[in-house]
């Protein structure tokens, strides 16, 4: 049941796993920093683990509404309805403290330590997949291609923590139309590439 006080500390605690990491961030860390008592953290959550799944859930049904109520006033528009979620990348990917995908990082942590966890990352990338294909089959795009635009729009999550992701981003959103309708077109990929390592 959701109350205030479990609310701020899965707000401190997913915070603190997204920018320092699941392992660095230990219990007393989350505590000091919500201010709340330990029993009163373990009365919510029995374990880190436990915790961990439960910042998981909570963000994975949040991207869940924020793609849908982003997507769903551009029904009718073609790849724009799928252009829309690599728009947001710029935001998310420029945003305080951006570190990558937060299920990315759990399964990469815990590919091997815990399934449940890896099993909660894995279902919330294949509920992506699944919205993504939705998204092209509502658009008469070919569904089949919901992997690779998963794996590009996920890429580009990973690379951003390391490199600049506006041309990443603006390169995904030009080669969207070609590759949804199989057109095919020149870029100026190495002109760009080349401007960029000059600057």
């Amino acid at each position: 049941m959701a109350t205030p006080r479990r609310d701020h500390l899965l707000d401190t605690a997913e915070q603190l796993f997204y920018t320092e990491g699941f392992h660095a961030t230990g219990i007393d860390r989350i505590q000091a920093e919500s201010g709340v008592a330990k029993t009163t953290l373990y009365k919510h959550f029995r374990s880190k683990e436990a915790l961990i799944i439960a910042v998981l859930t909570r963000s994975s049904l949040r991207v869940k509404e924020e793609l849908i109520a982003l997507t769903a006033p551009l029904q009718g528009q073609g790849s724009a309805r799928v252009r829309a979620i690599f728009s947001e990348l710029h935001l998310i990917c420029n945003s305080p403290g951006f570190n990558g995908c937060l299920f990315n990082n759990a399964a990469a942590e815990f590919m091997y330590l815990s399934p449940a966890i890896r099993q909660l990352a894995a279902e919330h990338m294949k509920w992506m997949q699944d919205f993504i294909a939705q998204l092209l089959h509502e658009e008469q795009l070919p569904t089949p291609l919901a992997p690779l635009l998963l794996a590009i729009y996920e890429g580009i999550l990973t690379v951003a923590r390391v490199q600049q992701s506006q041309d990443m981003i603006a390169l995904a959103q030009q080669l969207l139309d070609p590759i949804l309708t199989g057109i095919t077109v020149h870029t100026d990929i190495n002109e760009n590439n080349h401007r960029h390592n000059k600057e």
